[in-house]
């Protein structure tokens, strides 16, 4: 799955952000967020992207109202906060 499309036309379970990482280690995820915490932070979502280049993986993602994009392993270069 890449380029923000689901696979099969069916749409994406529900997970949790660990269960996220767990599932597509070390590759650059996009959700379509579902649920958030105090402090408006994504904390569920169904995948609807994953990609090893986050440039490739935001070109399908423009459709999706509420898109959080994140890496979920160890930053590949120096990430700036």
């Amino acid at each position: 799955m890449s380029g923000g499309q689901p696979q099969g036309g069916n749409e994406p379970e529900e997970l949790t952000l660990e269960q996220i990482a767990g599932k597509y280690k070390s590759r650059w995820v996009a959700i379509l967020v579902t649920a958030r915490d105090g402090n408006s932070q994504p904390t569920k979502g169904r995948v609807v992207g994953q990609d090893v280049d986050r440039f490739r993986l935001r070109s399908g993602l423009m459709k999706y109202p509420d898109i959080c994009i994140f890496y979920t392993g160890e930053a590949p270069y120096p990430m700036l906060l």
